[in-house]
């Protein structure tokens, strides 16, 4: 479905590991166990994490290959994930209102025009009481690319985050958690050395 994409998950490995996003592993961990939705889940690093610790796991990304190395990395962990191929325009049409625990994105980054209508179309989908988990590069984020390109990011910072830009998007949310920090990433060959990053945990209320 999306070239681009395609070729880059067309290696043997994965480009960001077999691991989950710390981040993400800290706050699935901490939460009682239900149904997550993963967006851009890429190759099922962290959904296939949440299945192993007994969630409910929905995953969709926009690379066909993606998928396929979601599904072998679940197989190979015995794990059980439902993985769809769409775009983020079929959200609605995909999944059912009312119905997740936990919405997560780990480094989903998307154009600036698109950015505060899709992250927004998934809100429908919480359950009252259900979270958001957000971490993704800062707008900061680019010098540190620009020192080291293995650092990974997208190639504009205009899709990066900004504090004010996730309290924009989610003002109908109680927010449990906003910071900007400095991390030191290990992410396969995708993430790798010293970035800022946004961590975002929002409640629906």
């Amino acid at each position: 479905m999306n070239n681009k994409w395609d070729e880059r998950y067309n290696i043997e490995e994965y480009r960001y590991g077999e691991m989950p996003n710390l981040f993400f592993k800290e706050i699935i961990d901490a939460l009682p166990v239900g149904k997550v939705l993963l967006p851009a889940d890429g190759e099922g690093r962290n959904g296939v994490y949440a299945a192993m610790r007994g969630w409910s796991v929905d995953a969709f990304d926009q690379s066909q290959q993606a998928k396929e190395k979601a599904l072998r990395l679940a197989h190979k962990n015995n794990a059980d994930i439902s993985y769809k191929v769409i775009n983020f325009e079929d959200v609605a049409q995909n999944y059912v209102a009312d119905s997740y625990n936990v919405i997560a994105l780990t480094y989903v980054h998307l154009p600036e025009q698109l950015k505060a209508k899709y992250h927004r179309s998934l809100l429908p989908l919480l359950k009252t009481g259900g979270h958001i988990i957000i971490e993704g590069f800062s707008k900061d984020h680019i010098k540190y690319q620009q020192q080291n390109p293995s650092a990974g990011g997208p190639p504009l910072v205009d899709m990066m985050y900004s504090k004010q830009e996730i309290l924009s998007i989610f003002d109908s949310l109680e927010i449990d958690l906003l910071e900007e920090k400095e991390i030191k990433l290990a992410e396969g060959i995708g993430h790798n050395g010293k970035a800022s990053v946004i961590r975002f945990i929002g409640q629906k209320i």
